[in-house]
This record gives structure tokens, sequence and C-alpha cells, in this order.
């Protein structure tokens, strides 16, 4: 097959692709476990996350190889150690505002988080709960919206007309798959979505590896799941919307790029230094 010239139509074929994708496990979570779109089940949640990445990944990789003639590193998924500084600083981006966006609302008394089960469970649980989010979504969509679809559209709309549509294609891919889902359109949830792919797009070009904005996405849905999810009982949250709304959202969103700019220029002193 040789390769598409436009980078509309490679952009429009794997965005369909991710629609598809994510509806077909939906459908298998229906099908096998019973939870539906809403419900939870841990071994729903492991066969979810393992075939997201067996089915989005190579899909992404052969679009990159075929259609466009190119290589997975060129879209910012360089398989070296320099991901793991990136990996890092991303995550960092996430964790430290919203540490602070805890504090306020828990400080301020705005919200109230219980523990509903031992603490070291709970610990123990984390590192589980982040390998399910790294699979199911961080690496799938970030290397889908934030790799290949933003690399396609900077060759023809520039750094920042890149970054501004692929939140859009994301927004809208978020808001279609709850609409099938749910039967109603989620203006809401398209807001949210849009808003937090812009952030993650800048983390991306900012540090020019998708590692960083897959760093932030396993710190923020670890966060947010283990915090919000009461139907695996690790929490109970009095105050939620002013949790998602602080501690999840404005805050860490607001400041990510910088606390990822102040974190890039250590980095470049500590290797200068050495």
């Amino acid at each position: 097959m040789e390769k598409i010239a436009s980078p509309y139509l490679r952009v429009g074929i794997v965005w369909l692709a991710m629609v598809a994708i994510w509806l077909l496990l939906g459908t298998l979570r229906d099908l096998i476990w019973g939870t539906g779109h809403d419900g939870y089940s841990f071994g729903g949640h492991v066969a979810s996350a393992i075939l997201a990445t067996v089915l989005a990944v190579p899909v992404i990789v052969v679009a990159r190889r075929v259609l466009d003639g190119g290589s997975v590193a060129g879209l910012g998924l360089q398989l070296s150690l320099a991901a793991i500084p990136a990996f890092l600083i991303g995550a960092l981006a996430f964790l430290v505002p919203s540490a602070l966006g805890f504090a306020i609302v828990l400080g301020l008394g705005w919200a109230e988080a219980t523990p509903l089960a031992p603490i070291g469970e709970i610990v123990l649980f984390i590192p589980v709960l982040a390998v399910l989010v790294f699979l199911y979504e961080a690496l799938p969509e970030e290397l889908a919206f934030r790799g290949y679809i933003q690399v396609n559209l900077e060759a023809r709309l520039g750094y920042w007309g890149a970054i501004v549509a692929q939140a859009v294609l994301f927004a809208l891919w978020g808001a279609a798959l709850w609409t099938i889902a749910a039967g109603a359109i989620a203006v809401d949830r398209f807001v949210m979505f849009f808003f937090i792919a812009l952030v993650l797009g800048m983390v991306r070009g900012t540090t020019g590896s998708v590692w960083a904005s897959i760093g932030l996405h396993v710190a923020f849905q670890t966060v947010a799941q283990l915090m919000l999810n009461t139907e695996r009982g690790h929490f109970g949250l009095e105050g939620a919307d002013m949790v998602q709304l602080v501690a999840l959202g404005v805050v860490p969103f607001s400041l990510a790029v910088l606390v990822v700019e102040v974190l890039k220029a250590r980095d470049r002193t500590a290797a200068e230094v050495s």
C-alpha cells in the first residue's frame, strides 16, 4: 500500500479506528463480564486494559509505517532511557499541583476522604492500578492523539494549530463514545476532554516526548480512579464535585505546563553540571 498523501485522511483513519476499538472493548466487557459501561469488575478492567494496548498500539504502528512511511520514534515515543525522565516529568506535572489542590479542598473542609480499606492494601493496589491505566488509557490514547494525530496535523497546521486540533478530535472521540454508550449527548464531557487534551498536547509539545504526556495521563487517571471509584471501595469521598473541580481539574491542569518547564530547566542544569 502506498503512503497516503493527505495527513487529514491519515488522521481520520486512525481516529475512526480508535472509536471502533473502544466501542469493541465496551461491547466485549458487557458480553463477558456483564458490568455495563458504568459498572466495574477487576477482571473486566484487566482484560480491557490488555486488549486496549494489544488492539490500538499495533494499529497506530502500522498506520505510521504504512500510511505515513515513518517511524514510531518520529511520533515522540522513543524506546530509550530518555523515556524515564520524560515520563517522571509528566507524572510530577500532575502530582505536585494536584497535591496542592487536595490540600486546599481538604484543608478548607470542602471535601472529606475516608479510607475504606487498610492503608497497606491501598498502597499495594496503587502500582497495579497505574499499570492498568497505562495499558487501558495512557499508552494507546497518547500514542494515537498526542503522537500520531498531533504529529500529522503539525505538518499542516503548525505547532499551536495541531495542539488545538488534536484536543478537538480527542473531545469528539470521548463525547462520541459516551453518546453511543449512554444514548445522550454529553456537552460537559466534550468540554472536559478538550481542556485535558489541550494540556496534554502542550506537555507533549513542550517536552517533545509522548512519554511526558503518558506520565501525566497515568498520574491523573490513577489518582482520579483511586479516589472516585467507590465501587472498588478504597475511599469514601464527601464533596467529590469539589475534588474533581479543584484537586483533579483546575489546579493541576492550570499548573502542569509550568511545572514541566521548571522540571525541564532543572534537568538541563543537572545535565550541564554532570
